[in-house]
């Protein structure tokens, strides 16, 4: 639409009050975006998505996933471990991570004999491990190329002190490609939702 020459606007989220009153009503939702757009209320231009930041944005997302599924496999991995058999927990007692990632991954079972449980327990655990070794080279191939397009968008961003790749990287996809749709740093705070709005009770006004 944009490309042809539309006007293409994004509308906030419904009024909370309103759905307070009158419950979540898919009517009412498009009902109050049609007339928020038609008076250009709490509304914005989207982002355009044709440049680095989106490209950005993308493996961004596909590199947090991998990362959460890391988290999930080693604690599934440390929980079988509790259940295991103790001659299993006498071999992977006292390593670090790294060292008992590796371990686990090296481990050779006898898959003939699935049904003894100290073999399903090693299957189980050398499956952990690799999945947890294949995520790591994953979010680091991901990482050699989220950093030099963060480098090359943001160098004067990442001199400030406390902002690295992963803020950069945030701000960058949050503010998009066409960044001028954000007329005012005020603006950029409301997007990031860390603009102050007031918190008032009673006779306490803050």
């Amino acid at each position: 639409l944009a490309k042809a020459g539309v006007t293409v606007l994004e509308v906030d989220r419904p009024d909370r009050s309103d759905r307070r009153r009158k419950g979540k009503n898919d009517d009412l939702d498009a009902i109050n975006a049609a007339r928020a757009a038609k008076t250009n209320r709490r509304t914005t231009t989207p982002k355009s998505k044709d440049g680095a930041v989106e490209s950005l944005r993308v493996l961004r997302v596909t590199r947090a996933h991998s990362v959460r599924e890391r988290r999930s496999a080693l604690q599934l991995l440390r929980m079988t471990i509790i259940s295991a058999p103790d001659e299993l927990r006498e071999q992977v007692r006292d390593l670090t991570r790294m060292q008992l990632i590796r371990l686990l991954a090296a481990w050779r079972p006898d898959v003939s004999n699935a049904t003894d449980p100290v073999t399903a327990y090693r299957v189980s655990l050398k499956s952990l491990a690799r999945r947890y070794l294949e995520l790591t080279d994953e979010i680091a191939d991901l990482d050699e190329l989220i950093n030099p397009i963060v480098k090359a968008l943001a160098p004067q961003l990442l001199e400030r002190v406390g902002i690295g790749i992963e803020v950069a990287g945030q701000m960058l996809v949050t503010a998009g490609d066409n960044s001028d749709r954000m007329k005012s740093e005020a603006a950029f705070a409301m997007l990031c939702g860390v603009a102050p709005l007031p918190a008032s009770s009673g006779m306490t006004q803050r």
